[in-house]
């Protein structure tokens, strides 16, 4: 059984270069996490989420579950210093934006966090 990590990793922000760390590159990471597709990336073939495949689908309550379900999975096994207690679904526009609210504790402070973001 993995352990919690004890001190925060260290990333590259995507729209700026600099270093970030803490909750800045937790958010970043679970961005990316559920804005990438399963089979995408060449040398990490089983990264990403099937969230991102809700967009183009009817916003009934199986394609809301599977999407948040989705989330949680993904969010919970590629992000290690994060665990999802609550995915809320706010949004699903007929544009194709979903607005996602998502809760959890940050496994290094412990303190819990909650971020909003459309995608």
């Amino acid at each position: 059984m993995p352990t919690a990590p004890t001190e925060h990793l260290i990333d590259i922000d995507r729209f700026t270069g600099e270093l970030i760390q803490g909750w800045a590159r937790i958010k970043q990471s679970i961005y990316v996490i559920l804005t990438t597709r399963l089979r995408t990336r060449l040398m990490r073939l089983w990264w990403g989420s099937k969230f991102i495949d809700m967009q183009d689908k009817p916003g009934n309550e199986e394609v809301l579950m599977a999407g948040m379900m989705a989330a949680i999975v993904a969010i919970n096994t590629y992000e290690p210093e994060f665990k999802v207690t609550k995915v809320i679904i706010d949004e699903f526009g007929p544009d194709g934006d979903i607005t996602i609210t998502i809760e959890g504790v940050d496994l290094v402070d412990y303190a819990q966090k909650r971020f909003r973001q459309t995608i």
